[in-house]
């Protein structure tokens, strides 16, 4: 696996935006009768993305709460009240989006990386917990946030090659500070929501 690339990918925030969930476009195009979850991607946003993939030949790995959707290989499951993730996958695919994976959920063992401890703190403390005076919080935390299940991948995967992290709520994904290094922050309350033209010249960058 040493050649390969991969982009740990998050939906909300990235393929989606507050914005565009206000827009017309979305608006004429959501079915309430036969709900499709692929009906909340924001093809321009995925556009970027997928010229990305197709450029650098990165492969796809979800990070997302979407990954609920998607079984441990990457393939789409059956979800409660008629949504799924199938028509969302073959959107994906036509665009060069291909996942082959997802990160794991639940109580994770942190992996032996070099952790910023002062984000870790800010983080803590944001969350109304005590800090690091209490290790069971901050042992909580890094046991159960996306860092980790980012982390725990590469690990697990015995990763050698390249890879990013795209994701516009990074705040338990920078305790990492590789993590750090290799991410492109998006936004989904700003004026430019979601993955854009220099979101996708950064993770050019980040690849090549």
């Amino acid at each position: 696996m040493g050649k390969e690339r991969i982009i740990f990918l998050d939906i909300d925030g990235v393929m989606d935006s507050l914005r565009y969930f206000k827009s017309k476009k979305y608006k004429a195009e959501k079915d309430d009768h036969n709900y499709d979850m692929s009906n909340m991607i924001n093809r321009q946003n995925l556009f970027w993305v997928g010229l990305l993939c197709k450029i650098t030949k990165a492969k796809v790995v979800l990070s997302s709460t979407w990954k609920y959707g998607f079984n441990e290989d990457g393939t789409p499951k059956e979800m409660e009240k008629g949504h799924n993730m199938f028509k969302t996958n073959d959107l994906f695919k036509k665009y060069g989006v291909n996942i082959i994976s997802i990160t794991r959920k639940g109580e994770l063992v942190p992996p032996d990386w070099e952790i910023d401890e002062d984000n870790l703190t800010k983080w803590c403390e944001g969350r109304k917990f005590s800090g690091l005076e209490d290790c069971k919080e901050r042992d909580f935390i890094l046991k159960y946030c996306r860092g980790t299940q980012i982390a725990e991948w590469v690990e697990r995967n015995h990763f050698k090659g390249t890879y990013i992290v795209i994701d516009d709520d990074i705040g338990d994904i920078i305790f990492y500070k590789d993590l750090k290094r290799r991410l492109i922050q998006t936004s989904y309350y700003g004026r430019y929501d979601g993955f854009r033209f220099l979101h996708f010249l950064k993770g050019l960058w980040l690849l090549k």
